[in-house]
Parts: C-alpha cells; sequence; structure tokens
C-alpha cells in the first residue's frame, strides 16, 4: 500500500511539473501569429469576392426571364387574391419546368384540370388528370428564345383562370376520346345508350336501333346468316347455266324433230 501511495504521488507531482511548462509556453508569443492573421483576412477577401460573384452572376439572368416571373406572380395574387412578392417566386415554384398556375375539378368532381408553364423550355400545357392533352410554345415565328419570353410575358399578363382551365373538346377526344356535355363533365360517348336498349353503345351493334338483340354479342349469329345465304346462293344454279341448259334443250328436241320427220318420208 506505501509503495502504490508513492508511486501516485510521483505521478502527481510530474503532472503539476507538465501543467506548469504548458503554461509557460502559452505565456509565449506565437511565432507566426502575423502570418495567420494574413491568411485568415485573405481567405476573408476571396469569400467576399465569391460571394460577389455570385451576386453578380444572378444579376446577369435574362431580365425577360425576371420580368416573367413577376407576371406569374402578379397572375396568382390577380386571380386567386393573394398578395405574394416576387422575391417568394422561386419558393412558390423550385422547378421552373413545372410552374402550375391554375387548377379547378368539372362540376361532377370527377376529373382534375390543370395548367402548366415551363419556363425553361418556353411552352404550355393543359393536364386531364396528370394526362397533358395539349402543349404548345411560345416560339412564334421562330423568332428565338428572348421574343418567346416576351410572348410569354405579354400572354401572361392577358391570362384569366377561366382561359387556363378552358377545355377544347377536339383536344380532349383526340387525347382521351372523351366528350363534353352541357353541365361541363366529361363522358365517354361510347358508355351511353343512345337507343335505351339497355346495351351501352360501345357494345351495341347498331346503337341506332333499339332492338335490344342487334348487339356485338349476335355478331356470331349474323355471320351465320351470312354463310347460310352464301350456301343457298353457291346451291341455287346462275342464271348462265340455265340458259346453256335452255339451248342444249331445244337442240335436243330439234334433232328429235328432224330425225321424225326423215322417218315419215
Amino acid at each position: 500500500m506505501p509503495e502504490k501511495l508513492n508511486r501516485l504521488e510521483e505521478k502527481l507531482i510530474s503532472t503539476k511539473e507538465q501543467l506548469q511548462n504548458v503554461k509557460e509556453e502559452l505565456k509565449k508569443p506565437f511565432e507566426k501569429a502575423d502570418e495567420l492573421k494574413t491568411k485568415v483576412l485573405r481567405l476573408a477577401e476571396l469569400n467576399k469576392l465569391l460571394d460577389m460573384g455570385e451576386l453578380e452572376e444572378k444579376r446577369n439572368d435574362n431580365p425577360l426571364v425576371e420580368d416573367v416571373k413577376r407576371a406569374i406572380i402578379d397572375f396568382c395574387n390577380r386571380e386567386y387574391e393573394e398578395n405574394h412578392s416576387y422575391d417568394e417566386f422561386n419558393t412558390l415554384y423550385p422547378d421552373l419546368k413545372h410552374i402550375g398556375i391554375a387548377y379547378t375539378n368539372t362540376p361532377d368532381e370527377r376529373h382534375g384540370i390543370q395548367y402548366e408553364l415551363d419556363l425553361e423550355e418556353k411552352t404550355w400545357t393543359q393536364y386531364i388528370d396528370g394526362t397533358p392533352i395539349k402543349t404548345e410554345n411560345f416560339y412564334y415565328e421562330n423568332k428565338g428564345e428572348n421574343e418567346a419570353l416576351r410572348n410569354m410575358k405579354n400572354e401572361i399578363e392577358l391570362f384569366s383562370f377561366n382561359d387556363l382551365v378552358y377545355v377544347d373538346s377536339e383536344d380532349l377526344k383526340a387525347a382521351l376520346g372523351l366528350d363534353i356535355d352541357d353541365e361541363g363533365n366529361f363522358y365517354d360517348p361510347l358508355s351511353k345508350d343512345l337507343d335505351n336498349d339497355g346495351i351501352a353503345d360501345r357494345y351495341d351493334n347498331d346503337f341506332r336501333d333499339s332492338d335490344y338483340f342487334e348487339s356485338t354479342y349476335d355478331v356470331e349469329d349474323n355471320l351465320n346468316t351470312k354463310a347460310e345465304s352464301v350456301t343457298k346462293a353457291e346451291d341455287k344454279p346462275s342464271i348462265l347455266s340455265q340458259i346453256r341448259a335452255y339451248q342444249n334443250e331445244s337442240k335436243t328436241e330439234e334433232k328429235q324433230k328432224t330425225k321424225e320427220q326423215e322417218i315419215l318420208r
């Protein structure tokens, strides 16, 4: 036990000496302090220059792009009675390829209508339930990017919400095969039953005829009827065959009469 205490005392004394030496070293001036300060100042200057470069790069963006962004914010504030600032654009629309500025549903709530702008490609697209039904660009007469941006800005300034969610019946029919009824709802024209025979027009062979049984389910019967008609036509001798038979019969009768006359002589 005494030996262990002696060892601990020696370690304590040694630690105190080391601590004292460290304190003495800390009191000494740092030999390269001035050099370090210089490097720190240079790094700060470099960071400042880099920040300024980033700002300049942002300032050098095409000003027409900024005009389009402002027009979009103005449209949203005007149509939706909001109060967004221009600085909020990147937060509201982080993806410049998908700038959705109008959305609604059909009156029956069964279909969604959306209008998007693509600021990178300078195009607009109308979607129905996420499916694009029409896309056009702003490059009128192929006059270049700046002209496309001007067209984009000018049209956005004239936009109304109703303009953007209006669906052209021909576009809808071409893209999805749907029609628009008087209430503005979309429907599949072949799902209706125009002749009220209980069969959807999609499966009705003649949807103008109310015969319940006249449907595509009767195709096999119709084919059988046609086959029977063909068979009957094949069994029936042709007119030419009948003429030939009549001519042969007439010739035979004439020959028979000639023989009878010769016998009588």
